[in-house]
């Protein structure tokens, strides 16, 4: 019997269903448009949570059960992110209708098979640059890094990593913790959001032995999928017609579609890139997973020290005054040269959508912004 080629769909649960609706809430508290008009370009439509945790160890049993448990949900997981309608549109304007057929059969969305990006950076056709290198000499023949041999793969980035557990009990596999995000190594990490996040913001705060508490500092994309396009959108009339152009049943309230607007406009170019200055600490960052040396436990943790101590020093870019980074504590007088908004506490946010008040100044800000300039319409 012959081998298919794809697999078949999956059937979401609806227990999942119902958490990916919770998570798409959530997100809609916290990722107000002005706050996302607040994010700098870059790191545009990400904000701070300052959350407790205590790190795992490794190699022990609940940190296994934790990446058990991921690899058994993240299937449904995103299966069921294509089954609501709000997060199938904002999936098929992040990831492409490509993307989102293989987030129905439970996989990670891959990049285009026509595009890559050279070894300089240019965006090229792939098949042309096999072809180019299939007539070099062997001699002659760049040999690629590590990670340019990588596949440039979306992947479930936990935004608390999976390597702590959080102090208030919420599980790190919960959809509400997971962002589709763009993994992509070619062209040196141009695009690879889902790296720096780590090497520039979390690998510095939670490099600590294991048992450590501390309060990090946790950036947080406020969509569902980071980056949530790659095509600047001046208008909710340009984001219809590019959902149109990609599925005309698909429907994407409006308040989602100004997301996308002031998305655009915080980055300020599109799509997005990961600033030069921070691949380096990128590249650093991944040489702990993608070195054959680095598979040694000590020579593993030599790696971890010296992408902490790198990325330190552009975290403190981000990172207000109290922050813990490579063990060290940011001064009560440090500023953040690129400051990123940081969310209220959990707790605080419930108390404000409980309150009464709060759905009526909801409806009048909801009314300015409706009435707004011609250019958010």
């Amino acid at each position: 019997m012959s081998k298919t080629r794809y697999r078949a769909p999956i059937e979401p649960s609806p227990g999942m269903q119902r958490k990916v609706q919770t998570m798409l809430q959530g997100l809609e508290q916290i990722g107000t448009v002005e706050r996302i008009r607040e994010t700098p370009p870059a790191a545009p439509g990400i904000a701070l949570e300052k959350v407790r945790v205590r790190t795992l160890d490794r190699d022990g049993e609940t940190y296994r059960k934790v990446v058990r448990e991921y690899n058994r949900t993240r299937p449904q997981f995103l299966a069921a992110l294509t089954r609501n309608p709000t997060t199938r549109a904002l999936a098929l304007l992040a990831v492409g209708k490509e993307g989102v057929s293989m987030m129905e059969r439970g996989q990670v969305p891959r990049r285009k098979w026509e595009e890559v990006f050279d070894r300089d950076g240019t965006l090229r056709d792939r098949t042309t640059l096999f072809q180019v290198e299939a007539i070099l000499p062997r001699g002659v023949r760049k040999e690629a890094q590590e990670a340019e041999h990588r596949p440039d793969l979306w992947n479930c980035h936990h935004v608390v990593q999976k390597s702590v557990a959080r102090l208030d009990g919420r599980s790190p596999n919960d959809p509400s913790n997971l962002v589709v995000i763009s993994t992509f190594t070619s062209g040196n990490n141009r695009e690879n959001a889902h790296h720096f996040l780590h090497a520039a913001l979390l690998h510095p705060q939670l490099n600590l032995p294991p048992g450590s508490v501390t309060d990090a500092y946790i950036p947080r994309p406020l969509f569902p999928f980071y980056p949530p396009t790659r095509k600047a959108f001046e208008s909710v009339d340009q984001v219809k017609r590019e959902l149109k152009r990609l599925d005309p049943k698909a429907e994407l309230p409006t308040s989602w579609q100004r997301r996308l607007v002031a998305f655009s406009r915080a980055a300020g170019k599109l799509p997005y890139e990961v600033p030069v200055e921070y691949r380096g600490a990128i590249r650093t960052y991944q040489s702990i997973y993608y070195r054959p040396e680095n598979r040694d436990p000590e020579r593993e943790q030599e790696a971890r020290k010296w992408a902490a101590a790198e990325g330190a020093s552009f975290a403190r870019q981000f990172l207000p005054a109290g922050a813990r980074l490579d063990g060290s504590t940011l001064p009560i007088d440090h500023k953040a040269k690129v400051p990123l908004p940081i969310l209220p506490e959990a707790s605080k946010i419930h108390e404000r959508s409980s309150n009464p008040n709060s759905a009526i100044l909801r409806s009048a800000r909801s009314h300015r912004t409706h009435n707004g300039p011609a250019y958010d319409r």
